[in-house]
């Protein structure tokens, strides 16, 4: 008879305890959840210029400004309770903001790839066959373009289900067709 109370008073107290742990992760994962995902990534990161990319769904791609002179980009995806924020991550913007031909790019894990380049209108980058995104940062408010210095220039990336590992990225012209610059993964 002892055995079997101390089988059963093991069980409650393995019961008890794990719905204990539920709750606290439950609670835990709604703290870091947000009702938009521009308030998941302030939460994070307080004094950054977020530059939305898209919305779809439960996903969304935010590229930021970090204190001036830093370019990033972060995914927020909304899960059960909310947006939650994934890694922010940001390369350095030349001061001198010189970006007629590819200055390097950045990955976020290996779907992603992004950089800036300048007349972004008149230009095409292309990845194989993969043409990229292009975002005009003109589109930010007049006082944030003026103060992070953002006329003319454009946010590039590529981004893709599968992993973006090699080949090259091909800066063109789009009137000539001509090949500005290239620079292999």
């Amino acid at each position: 008879m002892k055995q079997g109370s101390f089988k059963k008073n093991t069980g409650i107290a393995f019961a008890v305890i794990a719905i204990f742990i539920i709750v606290i992760w439950l609670i835990s994962e709604k703290s870091i959840s947000y009702s938009e995902p521009q308030e998941a990534i302030l939460a994070v990161e307080k004094d950054l210029v977020l530059i939305p990319a898209y919305k779809i769904n439960s996903n969304s791609l935010f590229f930021f400004i970090k204190d001036q002179n830093n370019l990033g980009v972060t995914y927020v995806r909304e899960g059960l309770w909310g947006w939650k924020v994934e890694f922010l991550t940001w390369i350095s913007m030349d001061k001198n903001r010189n970006y007629e031909n590819l200055n390097g790019y950045q990955r976020y894990d290996e779907n992603l790839i992004f950089g800036l380049i300048k007349d972004g209108d008149d230009r095409l980058l292309q990845l194989d066959d993969k043409k990229a995104t292009i975002l005009n940062l003109e589109m930010l408010p007049t006082e944030v373009v003026e103060k992070h210095q953002l006329k003319g220039l454009y946010i590039w990336y590529f981004e893709s289900d599968t992993a973006l590992e090699e080949g090259t990225i091909k800066l063109i012209n789009k009137a000539t067709k001509e090949v500005i610059d290239e620079i292999n993964l």
